[in-house]
């Protein structure tokens, strides 16, 4: 049991302790929940507490009350490190495609990456031709042909758009609201509307 697992029900008393822990900074604010519910600084220890308590509700309201603080500090300095790490591991990304660049740009003879480029664009626009056309109707129709043609095209188009990456270059903004299409497709509901509406400001601003 991880301390996001338990951020639901601590959350139903204590709304900014709840959100706290199932960030960043869950295992400080952990560690300020097993304290005033007196047990072990572990999330199986608290939600055991939790359910043994009858009180333990009014104790994580009174914690959120005097600790009200240090959990925005602890909410601020958890976001900063969120953004680092972020910005850090765009950086890192972009270095890598750069050196990448460098290399082609020496190699001025290079028919490698073009003809695959040349291929995963050819391939995008047959596979949405025959999509369209009706031609795959019947593949489609077949739950187990749809699902493992389904997952060829995605990879398809995830090689080609980090390849038109490669060429056009990307950015963090538009890297984030990929990660959220993502993050909704492999689990519906987890995306909110906010998070669809802040995507789509992030692509118009990158």
């Amino acid at each position: 049991m991880d301390w996001k697992d338990i951020a639901g029900v601590v959350g139903k008393a204590a709304p900014i302790l709840g959100g706290i822990l199932g960030g960043p900074a869950g295992a400080a604010v952990g560690s300020l929940i097993s304290s005033a519910l007196g047990t072990d600084a572990t999330p199986d220890a608290v939600s055991a507490a939790i359910l043994r308590d009858p009180n333990a509700a009014l104790k994580l309201k009174e914690l959120e009350v005097n600790s009200k603080v240090e959990l925005q500090k602890l909410a601020v300095t958890a976001e900063q490190n969120r953004m680092q790490a972020a910005a850090a591991q765009f950086s890192a990304e972009a270095a890598d495609r750069d050196s990448a660049r460098a290399l082609a740009a020496t190699q001025p003879g290079d028919w490698v990456r073009p003809t695959i480029t040349i291929l995963l664009l050819a391939g995008a626009i047959a596979i949405v031709w025959f999509v369209f056309s009706g031609m795959a109707e019947s593949l489609l129709r077949d739950a187990t042909a749809s699902l493992t043609v389904g997952t060829v095209i995605g990879y398809w188009f995830n090689e080609l758009k980090q390849t038109l990456a490669f060429w056009f270059g990307t950015t963090g903004a538009a890297q984030s609201s990929d990660a959220d299409i993502r993050r909704f497709a492999m689990t519906p509901g987890t995306v909110t509307l906010e998070d669809v509406q802040g995507a789509a400001d992030r692509k118009s601003r990158g």
